[in-house]
């Protein structure tokens, strides 16, 4: 096989590639939309931390830093802190490795022990 021919070939081969990536990265935020669209426009917290898992429900209720927005941006719905649907999803991949970034986007400082984690 000439040299013209297999440079061909690989171009072809790394186009391939990147259009398999691209169809990966399109499933996964069609099943994020898809979840999405069964979430109500409001959540309140003890919904957001079912959702989520991981500590109980009073860990995050007495640490507003591990709330969705890390405590901000919440609205009271019938008397209950609520955020938006956008922002419950985003904050259910957050984990304590990116805690410090995430806290950092609504300027939260978090706790030493917290910031460790995420180093």
């Amino acid at each position: 096989m000439s040299q013209e021919l297999e440079l061909i070939l690989n171009g072809y081969r790394l186009e391939f590639a990147a259009i398999t990536q691209e169809m990966k990265h399109l499933r996964a935020d069609l099943v994020k939309e898809k979840k999405a669209d069964t979430l109500p426009e409001w959540i309140d917290l003890r919904r957001a931390a079912e959702l989520k898992g991981g500590p109980a429900y009073e860990t995050y209720r007495t640490k507003s830093f591990l709330q969705p927005c890390c405590g901000r941006n919440s609205k009271l719905i019938g008397g209950r802190k609520c955020w938006k649907r956008e922002e419950i999803i985003q904050w259910l991949g957050v984990t304590d490795s990116g805690l410090l970034e995430y806290a950092g986007t609504y300027k939260v400082s978090i706790p030493e022990n917290y910031a460790r984690r995420s180093k």
